[in-house]
């Protein structure tokens, strides 16, 4: 079956072979993302102070160093480890079902965070900043990797071409892999705009193309009232990636930044290597297909 072909080509750990997966039409790659089977889920909790905040992580490994230091962070607040790893990993599926587990306790806010934080501020600062708080969503000060700006750009050829070679001379992987990916295969997977870090293209912003759209990315840590938390929150057919924009796009008229501060590794749990981003381009097919072909 061309779903199973679609599943071989992506689970491997060279490029060239992950490559293979965008010569398949988008429909086909759209069919396979929806129908990837779930891994396994093991749940661990830490029994914190009961009360209006728990905090969803999920992570490979509920007993590592990692998911123990993250824990710490929000001590002594209630925390719900959320284990999955392999090739099946789906950081959205994880996300949804913590935070399905979380609503047992009825809380107010859910707080969604990746594993490779380290602590800045504390429980008792993130409580004080949640206490008047209205908002849907609420994200933390901004750093590398939340709340940032991103821009989703229809780029312009010549400034592909030249983000290409940028991205070989510098050694910038999503540079060079996205550009690559879009020049060749964007077109045909209907690729109309590429989602972009602005600190990442700074003033070459202007040169690039025409923006079509820009909000603040909640990325890596994010906050959820329980009022806008019906069903499944993040969109499981993302992979690995891109859930967090389409959902800060949703909330783009519901949310606020609070002086919380937490700082966290790069690419800690998928790596910075150009294998991640041949990955990921597949769900700037699906993005683009939410956004302008649906």
């Amino acid at each position: 079956m061309e779903l199973d072909r679609i599943e071989k080509l992506f689970s491997s750990d060279d490029p060239k072979e992950v490559e293979k997966v965008y010569t398949f039409d988008r429909e086909e790659i759209l069919t396979w993302m929806k129908n990837r089977p779930s891994p396994e889920f093991k749940m661990k909790e830490i029994e914190g102070k009961e009360g209006e905040v728990v905090v969803v992580i999920p992570t490979a490994d509920s007993s590592g160093a990692k998911a123990r230091e993250a824990s710490s962070v929000f001590f002594p607040l209630h925390v719900i480890l959320v284990e999955s790893k392999g090739p099946l990993f789906n950081y959205s599926k994880s996300v949804n079902l913590g935070i399905m587990k979380a609503m047992e306790s009825s809380p107010k806010w859910v707080v969604v965070s990746n594993d490779d934080i380290h602590r800045k501020d504390g429980a008792s600062k993130l409580l004080d900043c949640l206490s008047t708080s209205t908002k849907g969503m609420v994200m933390a000060s901004p750093s590398s990797y939340h709340t940032y700006k991103v821009s989703l750009i229809e780029m312009k050829p010549y400034f592909l071409r030249g983000m290409n070679l940028i991205g070989k001379v510098a050694k910038l992987p999503p540079a060079e892999v996205y550009s690559y990916l879009a020049m060749r295969y964007g077109k045909r997977l209907g690729v109309k705009t590429m989602t972009v870090i602005d600190s990442m293209l700074g003033p070459m912003k202007r040169m690039a193309g025409e923006v079509r759209d820009s909000i603040i990315n909640a990325g890596s840590f994010m906050i959820l009232n329980r009022r806008v938390i019906r069903g499944k929150v993040l969109d499981e057919t993302f992979v690995n990636g891109y859930e967090d924009v389409y959902l800060s796009m949703k909330m783009r008229d519901d949310y606020e930044v609070i002086d919380f501060k937490v700082e966290e590794d790069r690419g800690a749990s998928l790596g910075f290597g150009k294998l991640r981003f041949y990955k990921s381009f597949v769900n700037e097919v699906y993005l683009n297909y939410l956004l302008w072909n649906s």
